[in-house]
């Protein structure tokens, strides 16, 4: 019991250090969610309302065989949320969330 009792100390710090490093991993990794405007094999475009007076922010992410495209088929004017890395020269994604179109009402 003596042996558990030592041991539960260790066991918490080495789970809290654990969390500490994939916080710091999630801060090097990046989100933006707008409209898909542009698409091809090795890169995506994707587009915002970017405050007042109708300006609109665009960002150009690259892809690659690593990036993960869930939510079924990319298609234009479809509403996307990216997490992407920053590089020295581009962004790249490496996940792609499609999101669902919304219902329309009657």
């Amino acid at each position: 019991m003596k042996l558990l009792a030592s041991l539960l100390p260790i066991v918490l710090s080495f789970a809290l250090i654990a969390r500490t490093v994939d916080a710091q991993d999630d801060q090097d990794k990046d989100s933006f969610t707008g409209t898909l405007v542009e698409s091809t094999p090795d890169h995506l475009k994707v587009t915002r309302p970017a405050g007042a007076q109708g300006k609109t922010e665009a960002r150009v992410f690259k892809i690659n065989a690593d990036t993960k495209i869930e939510g079924g088929r990319l298609r234009l004017r479809q509403r996307v949320y990216v997490r992407y890395v920053s590089g020295d020269d581009s962004d790249t994604a490496i996940l792609v969330i499609i999101r669902p179109a919304a219902k329309k009402k009657n």
